[in-house]
């Protein structure tokens, strides 16, 4: 059967990405398990993130991801839940409050940067049999769209 949104066109560009991240994070959800992770796939960034830089605010947490406020909310929920990360005041400022690791979250990471690398083999392998430079056009892709935002390039369509 014709895929009805590939018969739509370019105009459809963002169904077809969101599509190819729901199947792929949906995957690894399947697969993270095996591997002994128990954290949400769309969580694993922030994880690393607080790893690699230490206690955040969710608006610090929001800007090095890239993602809505919102939306960061929602993973620092779910990794609380897990107890991941715990919430404390900031030190200096008794108005923020900071997200750090706990030694659960810790110990999760190390499981998380083991199943990291079959899931960086089998993403090169998948992006090799497209056929395409698919990954460095997306960077590109992302910059220029930060450059010049979609809504600013539908006004002058």
């Amino acid at each position: 059967m014709d895929d009805f949104i590939q018969k739509q066109g370019p105009a459809f560009l963002a169904h077809l990405l969101r599509r190819l991240s729901d199947d792929l994070v949906q995957q690894a959800a399947e697969w993270y398990p095996t591997a002994g992770v128990t954290a949400p796939p769309r969580t694993i960034s922030t994880l690393l993130a607080l790893d690699e830089h230490g206690p955040l605010a969710i608006t610090e947490l929001a800007k090095l991801l890239k993602q809505s406020h919102p939306l960061v909310i929602v993973w620092v929920r779910e990794l609380s839940a897990l107890s991941f990360i715990e919430s404390n005041d900031c030190p200096n400022d008794r108005r923020r409050t900071l997200i750090s690791l706990t030694i659960k979250g810790r110990n999760q990471l190390k499981r998380v940067r083991k199943a990291l690398v079959a899931m960086e083999i089998a993403s090169q392998r998948l992006l090799q049999e497209s056929g395409a430079d698919l990954l460095p056009a997306l960077w590109r892709m992302e910059k220029a769209l930060r450059e010049k935002p979609f809504a600013d390039r539908l006004a002058a369509s």
